[in-house]
């Protein structure tokens, strides 16, 4: 069926906030605290309690972002350091609080009357470009208070727990170790290589297009549309 289109002389702009334009935050140090107090909070059903510092929260809806106050996730990717995140909180006996996490999980928090550390074990996966906690649901009339974020960098380099007894569990580096990761390479052959074999890996669809082009020549009696669509030139 053919659509049927018709001219709009004057059509209607579309009115939107200007985008607020915030300075680029560098947290540095190996670890650190964050209060939650810190954090920008969205949504309704919190408040701050000035003299212990908590931010209280009932019933749901608020996010807290710590995206301003936290350190950059990937700052230190190239030296294979991911950012552990930890949540201190207390809750009423049966709040049974689930939230969101930094890892972009759902979890129900432990209840924890005289207050409990929550560590997010996904943020060696994954870490939200948000770094915000969604607080989804917490049982009626009951309550959680949010005291602080702890962060700290940590090796991806895996140690078990029944190994510490006779394993370091700390990794040691020497500046010029680390310095070399930042040096820029020269694009050679060996590192053309690296970036099409990291890019196979992790592309699925570049790996087929990869095959197709090992098969050039048994393709070349394909019609020309058909080549087209094979290497995914066309919009769905």
């Amino acid at each position: 069926m053919e659509l049927k289109r018709e001219f709009f002389p004057k059509v209607k702009k579309t009115v939107m906030p200007r985008p607020e334009v915030r300075p680029q935050t560098d947290v540095l140090g190996i670890s650190g605290t964050v209060r939650a107090s810190e954090a920008t909070i969205y949504g309704p059903n919190w408040y701050h309690d000035p003299e212990q510092d908590l931010i209280e929260i009932w019933d749901a809806g608020p996010a807290l972002c710590f995206r301003d106050v936290l350190p950059k996730k990937d700052k230190y990717a190239k030296e294979n350091l991911y950012l552990k995140l930890s949540l201190a909180y207390r809750t009423t006996e049966n709040a049974f609080v689930n939230i969101r996490t930094f890892s972009g999980n759902h979890v129900t928090l432990p209840n924890a009357v005289h207050g409990a550390m929550y560590e997010d074990p996904y943020t060696f996966y994954w870490v939200t470009d948000d770094c915000t906690i969604n607080i989804n649901s917490i049982y009626r009339d009951e309550r959680i208070w949010i005291q602080r974020v702890d962060w700290e960098w940590v090796s991806r380099e895996i140690i078990y727990d029944d190994e510490l007894s006779y394993k370091d569990p700390y990794l040691y580096r020497t500046k010029e170790e680390v310095d070399a990761l930042y040096v820029p390479k020269p694009i050679n052959d060996d590192l053309v290589k690296e970036f099409l074999i990291k890019k196979i890996k992790e592309d699925h669809t570049f790996a087929k297009r990869c095959m197709l082009l090992l098969n050039g020549d048994a393709l070349l009696q394909n019609d020309l549309v058909t080549l087209y669509q094979n290497l995914g030139l066309h919009s769905d």
